[in-house]
C-alpha cells in the first residue's frame, strides 16, 4: 500500500515538471519571433547587396591581357638524370648527353578586373596585370570587346589606368575612403 506522503510528493514533482515545462514553451515563440526578424533582416540585406552589385556590374570590366616572353634555353626533361646529387645515389649508367639548347619564345596569358572610371573609356585595373603586357582586349558587361592601351602604372601601389576606344559607357565613381568607418561593409565585384 502506497504512502499519502509519497503521493504528495509525486505530486510536487508533477507540478514542479509542469511549471519549468510552461516555462520552456513561453520561451520558445519569443525565440522563434526573433529568429523570423533575424532572418528578415539577413534577406533585406541580401537584396540590398544585389542592388548595389546591380547597379555597379556594368561598369565592371574583364581584362584578359597576353605578353610574349623569351626563355634563354628550353631545359631538357632528361636533364634531371644528369645532376650530380641524382648520380651520387644511382650511378652515371642514367646519363643523358647534353642536348641543344634553343632560345624559346612563348605567350603568357593572364586575366583579372577593371572598373570604368570615366564615360570616355579609363579603366582602372591591377598594374600587375597590364604593366607589361603587350597586348590588352576588354570584355564590357554587354560582352563587346575593345582592344585597351596602357595610360599610366603605377608599381607601389599595383593600380593602373587603361584607356579603351568607347564613348557613353557605364562608370563607377570612387568615393572618399576617410568617409568610411572601422566596421562598415566593403563589396567587391570581379569579372
Amino acid at each position: 500500500m502506497h504512502k499519502p506522503r509519497n503521493l504528495s510528493t509525486r505530486m510536487q514533482i508533477l507540478a514542479a515538471l509542469f511549471c519549468c515545462l510552461t516555462i520552456f514553451l513561453a520561451g520558445v515563440p519569443s525565440s522563434r519571433a526573433a529568429e523570423d526578424e533575424n532572418i528578415a533582416l539577413l534577406d533585406r540585406s541580401a537584396k540590398a547587396f544585389a542592388s548595389v552589385v546591380k547597379k555597379a556590374a556594368p561598369g565592371v570590366v574583364h581584362v584578359r591581357v597576353e605578353k610574349s616572353v623569351n626563355r634563354d634555353f628550353q631545359q631538357s626533361p632528361f636533364e634531371f638524370f644528369n645532376d650530380p646529387f641524382f648520380e651520387r645515389f644511382f650511378g652515371p649508367q642514367f646519363r643523358h648527353p647534353p642536348q641543344e639548347q634553343q632560345p624559346r619564345e612563348f605567350k603568357q596569358r593572364g586575366a583579372g578586373s577593371g572598373f570604368i572610371i570615366s564615360p570616355d573609356g579609363y579603366i582602372l585595373t591591377n598594374n600587375h596585370l597590364v604593366g607589361e603586357a603587350d597586348t590588352i582586349t576588354v570584355r564590357l558587361a554587354d560582352e563587346r570587346e575593345l582592344k585597351g592601351e596602357v595610360v599610366g602604372t603605377d608599381p607601389q601601389s599595383d593600380v593602373a589606368v587603361i584607356k579603351i576606344d568607347a564613348a557613353n559607357l557605364p562608370f563607377l565613381t570612387l568615393g572618399d575612403s576617410d568617409k568610411l568607418e572601422v566596421g562598415e561593409w566593403v563589396i567587391a565585384i570581379g569579372s
